[in-house]
């Protein structure tokens, strides 16, 4: 069942009710079509929403296939170049290698192909819509001058991104080969009707001869039904080579695995530090609050057991004191019981244990939860305790006057949005709340984002895994 929910601080006003608008029909009136409603049938917009089909085909959708074929069609001129580059300066530095200036132009081929390597991740990210990220690492600088100098030579990213941009002038050709194939062959049958409407004459494409103006109606047919297979064919080759990109360009497999488990043990370090903290916090709020105060009940009961035959009255007082000390005690365990798992976030969800934590914020705070459906327990317990340490911390250090907490689900992700109006300038590094909700997020293999300029309000956003 679905969960949706607007609430806000309880000391805000009540919004007042939009008025309604009532129009009444007169009876046995025929019916009118809304003007704006009714579908015009030769506007741009109406044959639009006619072949509005066409863009769900496969491939087809959002004409992604016209972005993909500008960058197939893009491979070869950006090839050629750097095959001719990579040739004549290797050639040229391994001829000269004896004497110094070899040597300077072999080193000033490392950061010549470093940097067209970022260009082709760029154009990767821009045209097929995937980040690669850049497996470089900063030099060890170890060794004597020699080693120091070729470094970069050695390492298996240089050799990578070479290959990478020596194979781009053979890849870009069949590319290129394949959208004037797709594309080339549409478009001729597409314009054959003009070649006879001007006067031009039969005309041969590939290898059929367009001999008569009922040949050309029939290419134009044929356009028409072979336009979804070209764009399928174009979207599959720009999928090949973002995986001859992420295969070259990216990170090395194993060095991937051994990111991997480093991020891993470090983030299960700062889980395991983060419980420790936990403990020493409840084991410092049970010893300073509530055992001094049943301490100081017990102390109370037993002087007025002591009194209550010689002093009723003194007795009566202390028993009062006393009760009126227990439900300090009994507020305060709640409260702690409340900070270490709530339960009305196991028995109502992430929905109602939301609300309640924005409802006792000093900030005015709007809710907009929508959830299919209950989470797993951990997700939904660090979902919790992220939005309350990013609410105490708004309601600290912002000083922002109203809040906006945003959580839905997002495909195999739970999405939360915390948004303030307060001065930003938020530091992860600054203290140890926003390093404590990274490790809680991390230890899920979640994703963490903030954006808090000075003056310009904070933007926490956090994505989790639900699936």
């Amino acid at each position: 069942m679905e969960q949706t929910s607007s609430t806000t601080n309880p000391t805000a006003p009540p919004a007042a009710p939009a008025p309604q608008v009532q129009v009444q029909a007169d009876a046995g009136a025929t019916p009118q079509p809304d003007r704006e409603t009714q579908a015009p049938h030769w506007t741009h917009e109406g044959i639009r929403d006619r072949f509005e089909w066409v863009r769900d085909l496969p491939a087809v959708r959002s004409w992604r296939f016209l972005k993909d074929a500008v960058f197939l069609s893009l491979s070869f001129p950006i090839g050629l170049p750097w095959f001719v580059l990579l040739v004549v300066l290797g050639a040229l530095g391994l001829s000269l290698i004896v004497v110094l200036v070899g040597f300077l132009i072999l080193t000033a081929l490392v950061p010549l192909v470093r940097r067209g390597a970022q260009f082709e991740r760029r154009r990767v990210k821009t045209f097929l819509g995937e980040t690669i990220p850049a497996p470089y690492r900063p030099r060890t600088g170890e060794g004597g001058w020699w080693r120091r100098r070729t470094e970069r030579w050695r390492e298996r990213t240089f050799w990578r991104d070479f290959a990478y941009l020596g194979l781009l002038l053979p890849v870009g050709v069949l590319e290129l080969t394949v959208v004037l194939f797709s594309l080339g062959s549409i478009v001729a049958l597409v314009v054959s009707p003009l070649f006879f409407w001007v006067g031009q004459g039969p005309e041969a494409f590939f290898f059929w001869n367009v001999d008569s103006f009922g040949e050309a109606i029939f290419g134009l047919l044929m356009a028409a039904i072979f336009f979804v297979p070209a764009a399928i064919l174009i979207n599959l080759t720009a999928q090949a080579h973002l995986i001859y990109a992420r295969k070259l360009l990216g990170p090395p497999a194993d060095e991937v695995w051994a990111e991997r488990v480093e991020e891993l043990t470090e983030s299960r370090s700062a889980v395991m530090r983060a419980a420790h903290l936990e403990r020493r916090r409840i084991e410092r709020d049970l010893h300073d609050g509530a055992q001094q105060r049943l301490v100081a009940l017990a102390m109370d009961l037993g002087l007025a057991r002591d009194r209550l035959e010689r002093d009723p009255k003194g007795a009566k007082e202390l028993v009062e004191r006393s009760h009126e000390e227990s439900k300090r005690v009994l507020a305060e365990l709640r409260e702690l019981v409340r900070g270490i798992h709530p339960a009305v976030l196991s028995d109502r969800g992430l929905d109602a244990a939301i609300s309640a934590v924005a409802g006792r914020s000093p900030v005015p705070i709007t809710v907009d939860v929508d959830l299919p459906g209950r989470l797993l327990e951990e997700v939904e317990g660090t979902a919790y305790f992220l939005v309350v340490e990013a609410l105490a911390n708004i309601a600290k250090h912002s000083e922002a006057t109203e809040a906006l907490v945003s959580i839905r689900r997002e495909g195999p992700w739970l999405a939360i949005d915390i948004t303030d109006n307060g001065r930003g300038g938020a530091n992860p590094l600054a203290g140890t709340g926003l390093r404590g909700l990274q490790d809680r997020v991390a230890a899920l293999e979640g994703r963490l984002e903030l954006v808090s300029p000075p003056g310009g309000g904070t933007t926490l956003s956090v994505e989790i895994p639900c699936a």
